[in-house]
């Protein structure tokens, strides 16, 4: 009999920079999919994120309702004042986990968002 572990995986990624713009809409591309793929629980630290727009809410949805569709789920740990009122604003703060340090051992990937300049 074959057990499969990925089956209750955890995945933890980290978010550096700005949420905004063509960085946000960039984020698909940057996920590491074959971690993702086997991943029933995707926790996103949003420590280092300082601002978030509409485009970084747009991923964050796309990311939960793939996520939900597989039958995985998402948590949003480590979120800072200004983002976490943006994301009560629009409906989206059930998804914030007040767990501390919730799963540091899983596997684990850093996204730098790079640079935007403000027009």
């Amino acid at each position: 009999m074959k057990m499969q572990a990925k089956a209750s995986v955890r995945l933890r990624i980290e978010l550096d920079g700005d949420f905004w713009g063509h960085n946000a809409l960039s984020l698909a591309e940057r996920l590491p999919l074959s971690d993702l793929a086997g991943a029933k629980c995707v926790v996103l630290s949003l420590e280092r994120v300082c601002r978030i727009d509409e485009a970084g809410l747009a991923m964050l949805v796309r990311l939960y309702s793939r996520l939900r569709v597989r039958g995985s789920s998402l948590h949003l740990v480590d979120v800072p004042g200004c983002v976490h009122e943006l994301l009560e604003r629009v409906g989206f703060s059930r998804l914030v986990s007040h767990a501390d340090g919730l799963d540091r051992e899983s596997a684990h990937h850093r996204i730098t968002l790079s640079p935007q300049v403000e027009a």
